[in-house]
């Protein structure tokens, strides 16, 4: 507001004179002013205060805060590493599968549709945007490697299930020499060693003084135990999970405890070498057969597994090379 002010007439100069106020009222208008500015500087500050100046309790919440959001991102951290194992895990389940199971591994189909993500929570939403987007990326990674895990708990359940059911079909296969002999004749057409010319020798023959142990190759049951003219003493084993029969010849003793029926161990002696039937000498004729068609098999495509590979190679050669059977 204007200040008033005002005038008196000077007689000696015969004009209009304006009247100066007194010095202390200056000096009080001007301190009104003044203190009229600090208050309003006071409250201003005052206002700050209540705004952006914490108590000691929303400090430590604040900290607290920070803290939790550190801890939360360290989490998102460890998750990813989790996953990225899964990951390395699945590779090495689809090696499994198709290496060594000859199986089909988990699609990669069905391994997308397994670890999809899922929608993140409402409730992060009410957070702010930094805090906010943390929690909801590291609950999307962990819903993925819980359903990443899962996936691969069926999958090695499965894979347990194969190999276990190739482990038994493993124990029954007839994987080893039945004797401790030089293959001295092979599979295939020789030369007869009785009726002469060629004919087809279905087996093999093992060299072996009489009396040698013969045990089984594999796991089994006994299916035949009999004697025959031209087999003489003769024994069977039929591989139920692998599908093959196997059959011994010229046996000179039969234990009394081999029969028909009889599961037989890999490695166990069920019987030993003769001379028995149509023969020129002890020995042991073993023939591996197709159960079902009751078709011969080279049984030398059964020994690998249990031999060196120059053992292999040189057994391999022995039974090739031309010449008479002991037996037909």
């Amino acid at each position: 507001m204007a200040e008033n002010k005002y005038y008196y007439y000077d007689q000696k100069t015969c004009s209009f004179k304006e009247v100066e106020p007194k010095r202390s009222k200056r000096y009080w208008q001007a301190g009104g002013t003044l203190t009229l500015a600090l208050g309003i500087a006071v409250l201003l500050a005052w206002g700050m205060d209540a705004r952006w100046i914490s108590t000691p309790e929303e400090a430590a919440l604040a900290a607290e805060n920070e803290a939790l959001r550190e801890q939360v991102a360290d989490v998102d951290e460890r998750v990813e590493r989790f996953s990225k194992q899964l990951d390395t895990l699945e590779k090495t389940d689809r090696t499994l599968y198709r290496k060594l199971l000859q199986a089909e591994p988990i699609s990669e189909d069905v391994r997308r549709v397994g670890i999809g993500g899922a929608e993140p929570h409402e409730e992060f939403k009410r957070f702010d945007g930094k805090t906010g987007r943390l929690m909801r990326k590291t609950e999307q990674s962990l819903d993925r490697l819980e359903r990443q895990m899962r996936l691969q708990k069926s999958s090695y359940a499965r894979l347990t299930a194969m190999a276990e059911r190739r482990r038994t079909k493993l124990a029954h296969l007839p994987a080893m020499l039945p004797a401790n002999g030089p293959v001295v004749s092979g599979f295939g057409r020789r030369d007869h060693p009785i009726l002469k010319g060629k004919k087809m020798h279905p087996g093999i023959d093992i060299l072996l003084d009489e009396g040698a142990p013969i045990t089984a190759p594999g796991k089994g049951v006994i299916s035949r135990v009999d004697f025959s003219a031209s087999y003489g003493k003769v024994v069977e084993i039929k591989h139920e999970k692998t599908g093959y029969t196997t059959r011994y010849a010229h046996l000179s003793r039969i234990p009394d405890r081999i029969e028909k029926g009889y599961e037989v161990e890999r490695g166990e002696t069920f019987a030993y070498s003769g001379n028995t039937g149509r023969s020129t000498g002890p020995h042991l004729h073993y023939e591996v057969r197709n159960t079902e068609e009751d078709r011969p098999i080279n049984p030398v495509y059964f020994f690998a597994p249990s031999m060196t590979p120059e053992q292999y190679q040189k057994m391999l050669r022995k039974a090739e090379e031309p010449g008479a059977a002991f037996d037909y």
